[in-house]
């Protein structure tokens, strides 16, 4: 992790401290007045840009360790160590970063203006966290933005992990959840990237199953003496009879022998006619993934549908191939849809949460997604 703190101050840090050094320090102001009511630390969290904040360094400086008093008994000597700003600058590529857990020395619940500068590469690589996240109570923080903070990319539908058929929605690239917090500003440059995750495309339907086919057969069959059944299922055509199938031995006084026919074999057509089925229709192909820091120059593009199942004959068709998935989405766009029967997966947001505002400059190049709260 490469983030680093500055600050502005420590001030006074030896030699006398002056009311004219404390109105430059202070006030930011080079001529003019300074009262002693001006210089009490101001405690107030509803106060936005306090003359001397509150923070953990202006509570435990002085010569004493005694603080800059926010009542009475303000002394010059309790300005030794003070600070006026607190920054944090990020650098480098971080995965997830977790602005909460940076050392702001207990000074996000507190008054003090702190700026954190986003100046690094921040990305996400699961659409259910954000590339940069906050979600501890904070007061006149301002996150800086000038380099690029991306989000997750969501999996188009059907493919593993995602939702079958929709696609999966794209994550957010910044996300702010300090409810009881004030004045928390993203700062937007112009050289800035803050893209929400695009969503995953929609599977594509399965392909129509083909048309059913009539096959027909038929078998003669037999029995000697009487007109034979038929299989089950099979229709009875009608009866006949030819050879003899028994004889026996006939004999007259005379000793004079012979044979006769006993029985004759006869005999029935059986015929029947049934359906098949057409070949099985081909699934449908899965949805493209959705832009995002899992996937910063992948292909967005579905897969192609399976083909479809051969016919089984007897005039039946093939099946249909099945349809291709739709495409994932760019950056803060939502995924593809298709005939399925779910949809392409939602845009990522650049900027989520609640309690907090948007400024700096802000057009297609600088943010993608929606970031208003």
């Amino acid at each position: 992790m490469s983030a680093s703190v500055t600050k502005a101050g420590p001030y006074f840090t030896s030699g006398e401290i002056k009311f004219s050094s404390l109105r430059t320090n202070f006030k930011e102001a080079s001529s003019g007045s300074v009262s002693a009511s001006e210089l009490k630390r101001n405690t107030s969290v509803t106060e936005t840009n306090p003359i001397v904040p509150d923070c953990t360094e202006n509570r435990n400086c002085g010569v004493l360790n005694d603080g800059i008093s926010s009542s009475t008994n303000l002394k010059l000597s309790q300005f030794r160590n003070s600070i006026k700003y607190y920054n944090i600058t990020q650098t480098g590529t971080e995965v997830n970063f977790d602005i909460d857990a940076q050392n702001w020395n207990g000074n996000l619940s507190s008054n003090i203006r702190k700026w954190m500068y986003m100046n690094g590469t921040s990305g996400s690589n699961s659409v259910s966290s954000a590339a940069a996240d906050l979600s501890a109570t904070a007061y006149n923080l301002t996150i800086d933005v000038s380099g690029s903070i991306y989000g997750c990319g969501g999996k188009g539908g059907g493919t593993s992990g995602a939702p079958d058929p929709s696609g999966e929605s794209g994550g957010p690239a910044i996300n702010i959840s300090s409810s009881v917090g004030n004045n928390i500003v993203v700062f937007v440059r112009s050289g800035a990237q803050v893209y929400g995750g695009g969503g995953g495309g929609e599977r594509g339907a399965n392909g129509d199953n083909g048309s059913s086919g009539t096959c027909s057969d038929s078998y003669t069959a037999s029995q000697c003496g009487s007109c034979p059944s038929c299989n089950p299922d099979y229709t009875s055509g009608g009866c006949w009879s030819g050879g003899d199938c028994d004889r026996r031995q006939e004999c007259n006084w005379w000793g004079n022998c012979w044979w006769t026919t006993s029985k004759w074999t006869h005999y029935r057509t059986c015929s029947r006619t049934y359906t098949v089925s057409g070949g099985t229709g081909g699934t449908g192909g899965t949805g493209g993934p959705g832009r995002g820091y899992n996937n910063l120059s992948g292909s967005l593009t579905g897969s192609g549908g399976a083909d479809g199942g051969a016919g089984n004959g007897c005039g039946s068709t093939d099946g249909y191939d099945g349809n291709p998935g739709a495409d994932g989405g760019e950056w803060g766009s939502s995924g593809g849809s298709t005939e399925n029967s779910g949809s392409g997966g939602s845009s990522g947001r650049a900027v989520s949460g609640s309690n907090y505002s948007v400024s700096g400059t802000l057009n297609l190049n600088t943010i993608k997604g929606a970031y208003n709260s």
